[in-house]
């Protein structure tokens, strides 16, 4: 996996997107990386480390939300 994005319109304010990036370098395995559409191009405004990457999906016939965690420590993945 190279990356995930997010994105989303906010009520107010300007296109948003989340890029999850796998990092082959450094402490963290993952970094959460935050943009905001500005002007036609995406700039960004903020970045976060982190452990791990999961997905949470609140299926209304589960009594626990599922989830999907990454297998993944970042970099190019063996096929």
């Amino acid at each position: 996996m190279d990356e995930l994005s997010l994105q989303w319109t906010p009520a107010h304010g300007s296109m948003r997107k989340f890029v999850f990036k796998p990092q082959s370098e450094g402490e963290y395995p993952w970094a959460r990386i935050e943009f905001e559409l500005c002007e036609s191009k995406w700039q960004e405004v903020g970045i976060e480390y982190l452990d791990e990457v999961s997905f949470v999906s609140d299926d209304s016939e589960a009594s626990v939300p599922s989830r999907f965690q990454t297998d993944f420590e970042g970099g190019d993945v063996d096929e």
